[in-house]
């Protein structure tokens, strides 16, 4: 059923994302509204991720990841629309939807959710080595701070984009030093939290096996999909800001694009077969 529902919200996403990559990028408005779409592509990212997690690290530990990520992402993001910390005086509009007690959407949850096991798809390879065990492999933070650098250049990306161009937030107070009318503390506190997530992430699916030698075709797209998503993120946000005038945030795309292509030029860790008690966890 897992591996039905991934191929099914898979297939939904290869509609949805050209689609949106399109009417935003080119400004192609539909005769209809679409005011549910920006949450509903969330939702659908966010999603395959967590159901990509099930299947690749076992559907106790994916669910767990999943949920963990997003009740922690709910918290701070609570904090910081009801009292300016740690990102800065900001609002959520009615864009984006079901908003939750706090005023924070339920969709900015998954967005989390893309981000932080997207990010950690791209470094779990050198997050620890294979030779380590227990808490000395959820130590090695090199990896997982470039995680966090990851997260952050993408909402980099992303800000003139939610802010202008879609509406989904507005800033407040952002003070004489700002990047299109954001906070520069904003960006601080993404990267500290998405690192600390991803270190949180990192020691519920570290010691997880997470593909079998023979792995069936929906888990080898499970592997990945987290990697395809961040990528096509950071492309869809990089052409909006381009088409549009955002020049400045062409670059962080840029730089992470750089990234990503010396991480995949990396030798992968081999991964061990899983057995049917690993697949149950």
């Amino acid at each position: 059923m897992l591996r039905r529902l991934f191929v099914a919200l898979g297939y939904i996403f290869c509609v949805a994302y050209p689609l949106a990559v399109i009417g935003i990028a080119f400004d192609v408005k539909p005769p209809f509204s679409l005011a549910w779409a920006g949450s509903a592509l969330l939702f659908l990212e966010g999603m395959l991720l967590i159901l990509a997690a099930m299947l690749l690290f076992g559907w106790l530990r994916g669910l767990f990841a999943g949920l963990l990520v997003i009740v922690l992402s709910y918290l701070v993001e609570t904090i910081g629309v009801n009292s300016g910390f740690p990102f800065g005086i900001y609002r959520y509009t009615q864009v984006l939807l079901p908003h939750l007690p706090g005023g924070v959407p339920l969709a900015v949850m998954f967005a989390w959710t893309l981000i932080v096991f997207g990010s950690y798809a791209w470094v779990s390879d050198t997050a620890q080595k294979p030779t380590e065990s227990g808490i000395k492999r959820h130590l090695r933070l090199g990896p997982l701070l470039l995680g966090g650098l990851l997260a952050m250049l993408l909402d980099l990306e992303i800000e003139p984009v939610a802010t202008y161009l879609e509406h989904y937030w507005q800033w407040f107070a952002p003070g004489h030093i700002n990047y299109y009318g954001v906070p520069l503390a904003n960006f601080a506190a993404w990267f500290v939290i998405a690192c600390l997530l991803l270190l949180m992430v990192n020691m519920i699916l570290a010691d997880a096996h997470s593909m079998r030698l023979r792995a069936s075709k929906q888990e080898k797209l499970a592997l990945l999909a987290p990697r395809m998503l961040f990528a096509l993120s950071l492309f869809m946000f990089g052409l909006i800001d381009l088409t549009h005038g955002y020049y400045l945030a062409v670059v962080p795309g840029l730089l992470a694009g750089c990234i990503l292509y010396i991480l995949s030029s990396l030798p992968r860790r081999p991964r061990p077969a899983v057995t049917p008690a690993h697949r149950v966890q």
